[in-house]
């Protein structure tokens, strides 16, 4: 009974950590901006911030500084705290590719237990498209997920193509922006905590996402977790299907998930601060608090 009492908040957290893979490319603040495609050219580019030798095309590709390491705080009905890392981004005949490792804490408000601890380790590989910002993003992970009495252990794969990217797009008021989709597929095993009994799986190997064209709102001032920040409002749609999906010796068909997403996007630090999701009248509101350089103290 305590198994199967976890296995509805892993199940649960699980399917969120695949539906929201390629979520780890933005997890990381974006790559400086070249003159040309900044949206605000006149505002000088950190001394540190060129990207290495002979890796140009790949750091503006990836967009994402290396061992940057990001804070985010989520509320709302699945409460998170996530920490991602970068690590060293490599150049690859089509693109490029790094290592990205996410460690989170989530749980479900209505069953009132403890929290999911999650590690995964995200291989992403990012391949440019003819449109700017547009890119095919495949991200292979290794996930680990523990509640009080059970735990998943397994992999994923996320394959998506479209606008993963702010930085370079036109985010003039007005401006539309392309959409993505993503389609996953995961497989984790389950074990009973401290005996490590294994009792079962949990697949899902047609989750898919679908993210409309995106709308570019006025440009103001917001209060972030990093202060007071000019910022654009970026809205879209997000439907979230998990497919078919086994749990064990039972299958699982679900509703797909409509959410209306406005991603607050801050040029000052090349990132979105702030994600609000409004999903069935509610409202949960992700938070970025913290960037730094991994080893610095928040």
């Amino acid at each position: 009974m305590r198994v199967k009492r976890d296995l509805a908040a892993l199940a649960a957290i699980g399917f969120a950590a695949v539906l929201s893979a390629t979520q780890a490319v933005r997890a990381a603040p974006d790559a400086p901006i070249s003159a040309e495609s900044a949206d605000s050219p006149e505002q000088p580019l950190p001394a540190d911030a060129s990207p290495p030798a002979g890796k140009a095309g790949c750091w503006e590709t990836l967009w994402s500084r290396t061992n940057a390491k990001v804070q985010m705080e989520a509320d709302g009905a699945m409460p998170m705290s996530i920490t991602t890392v970068q690590e060293p981004l490599e150049s690859t005949p089509a693109g490029c590719q790094a290592i990205i490792n996410i460690h989170s804490k989530s749980a479900l408000a209505a069953l009132r237990g403890p929290p999911v601890v999650a590690d995964q380790r995200d291989l992403v590989s990012i391949a440019p498209l003819a449109a700017p910002s547009a890119v095919r993003v495949e991200v292979h992970s290794e996930i680990n997920a523990r509640a009080r009495y059970a735990r998943l252990y397994g992999a994923s794969t996320s394959i998506g193509e479209g606008v993963f990217n702010y930085a370079g797009a036109d985010l003039r008021e007005g401006a539309i922006l392309g959409g993505e989709t993503v389609n996953s597929s995961v497989t984790l095993k389950i074990y009973v905590r401290g005996t490590d009994e294994e009792v079962g799986e949990l697949r899902a190997p047609h989750a898919t996402i679908t993210i409309s064209s995106r709308h570019v709102g006025r440009r103001r001032a917001i209060d972030t977790a990093l202060g007071r920040k000019e910022c654009i409002p970026i809205t879209y749609e997000k439907r979230s299907s998990l497919g078919p999906a086994q749990l064990v010796d039972a299958l699982i068909l679900t509703t797909p998930s409509v959410m209306q997403i406005t991603d607050w996007y801050c040029p000052s630090e090349r990132f979105v601060l702030r994600t609000e999701v409004r999903e069935q009248g509610k409202v949960q509101r992700i938070d970025t608090t913290a960037i730094m350089p991994v080893g610095e103290a928040p």
